[in-house]
């Protein structure tokens, strides 16, 4: 709709509205500026109600695209939070899966002795529960599996056993007995003056028979 406040008064003296001032002129008794002023002086009054009503119309159409770009605003801040709590949420827990370094201490002293774990024959016979000499976890049966049966083409060989009626395949290492393994009694003698050495990689497990 056009602003009304723009609007043009007609031209009531034209030849158009010369009928409508003979009209006014014979009723009222008046000349033809007189009719002229009466026709214009009603069309401004007009004029008024209908531009008022339209600034009523407009500002209440404001009023409501005002309502319509803050409910937009409150949503577009909402998702905005929203987004920003996932992204932050997502950051965490990618900082907990990153592997976390010890505090580094200047004053500690490092190490200097490499601690080998057992074989995997001697960890296998752990985790079914079967017994097991203790020369495998002794320092001299840790370095008798590193030096000749924890080897990479060992681990890549592998066997079919039976256990319960049911067909398994082990690695060839974690089957096979070392030709240098002694009973727990001589092992126990020979090892009781080496330095008794866990490694951490060792299952935590009694060991059984």
């Amino acid at each position: 709709m056009a602003d009304l406040n723009l609007e043009v008064a007609p031209n009531y003296a034209g030849p158009e509205f010369e009928i409508v001032c003979e009209g006014l002129r014979l009723g009222y008794h008046e000349n033809n500026q007189q009719a002229i002023e009466r026709l214009l002086a009603s069309w401004q009054a007009d004029r008024m109600t209908r531009t008022a009503a339209w600034n009523v119309q407009q500002e209440a159409a404001a009023h409501a695209d005002r309502e319509v770009e803050e409910a937009w605003r409150v949503r577009e801040e909402e998702e905005e939070i929203v987004a920003t709590e996932e992204a932050e949420r997502e950051q965490r827990e990618a900082e907990q899966k990153k592997p976390k370094m010890n505090m580094f201490a200047p004053e500690t002293s490092v190490m200097d002795i490499l601690v080998h774990p057992a074989s995997q024959y001697a960890l296998h016979k752990l985790s079914t529960s079967n017994y097991v000499e203790m020369w495998y976890f002794s320092p001299t049966g840790c370095l008798d599996a590193a030096k000749y049966h924890d080897k990479s083409q060992a681990n890549n060989t592998f066997s079919i056993s039976r256990v319960d009626d049911l067909l398994s395949v082990h690695p060839i290492a974690s089957i096979r007995a070392s030709r240098n393994a002694l009973p727990t009694t001589n092992s126990c003698s020979q090892n009781s003056s080496e330095p008794r050495t866990v490694s951490s990689s060792m299952p935590r497990r009694p060991i059984g028979r």
